[in-house]
């Protein structure tokens, strides 16, 4: 494969100790392995519009102040098509309450209303539970029907995380930014 058709990947929010093999990875702290040193909260970000095929998010989209706007971004910088994960703690989870730089607390909902702007596709999700959960069979039942288990009964059942693969959409008849079309 030449330079001109390698898959560009971004690690947005690597961290100090890890980011995806073959990615660029940004983080606002420096590390050995952190390619460019970004606040996420501060945009644009420094990239060109429509440059990445894959853009990894893990645990980073709960410590942003207004997700809304990251989302935005990336849907800027990413191709037609392309791919961004998401993992993030569930809102039932201890571990989204856990931190203190945690300022957002979500959900499958959350990308299901993503969904609604048309700006993304969920492609794929999974709800990680604890080894119990999987056992009893509580993470099959949840992951078939996530908003039912959502509503009724993710408070009884918690889960650790939710992931999402989001394909991005974009056509050309419609310039609107995310923050137009989301619903409020």
């Amino acid at each position: 494969m030449n330079e001109k058709n390698k898959i560009q990947i971004l690690d947005l929010g690597c961290g100090l100790k890890t980011k995806k093999e073959g990615s660029i990875g940004l983080d606002k702290r420096p590390a050995p392995h952190v390619d460019i040193v970004h606040n996420l909260n501060e945009y644009p970000y420094p990239f060109p519009d429509n440059k990445f095929d894959w853009i990894e998010m893990s645990h980073i989209i709960e410590h942003i102040y207004q997700p809304l706007n990251l989302m935005n971004e990336v849907h800027r910088i990413a191709k037609n098509g392309a791919t961004v994960r998401i993992i993030t703690p569930h809102y039932t989870s201890q571990l989204s309450y856990g931190d203190f730089e945690h300022f957002h607390h979500l959900g499958y909902i959350t990308f299901l209303t993503l969904q609604n702007t048309g700006l993304f596709k969920i492609k794929k999700h999974k709800l990680w539970f604890t080894d119990i959960y999987k056992v009893l069979g509580i993470s099959l039942i949840a992951n078939k029907f996530p908003r039912r288990w959502e509503k009724y009964l993710s408070h009884i059942f918690p889960a650790l995380f939710v992931e999402v693969f989001l394909e991005v959409i974009k056509d050309n008849k419609n310039n609107n930014t995310l923050i137009d079309k989301y619903m409020y």
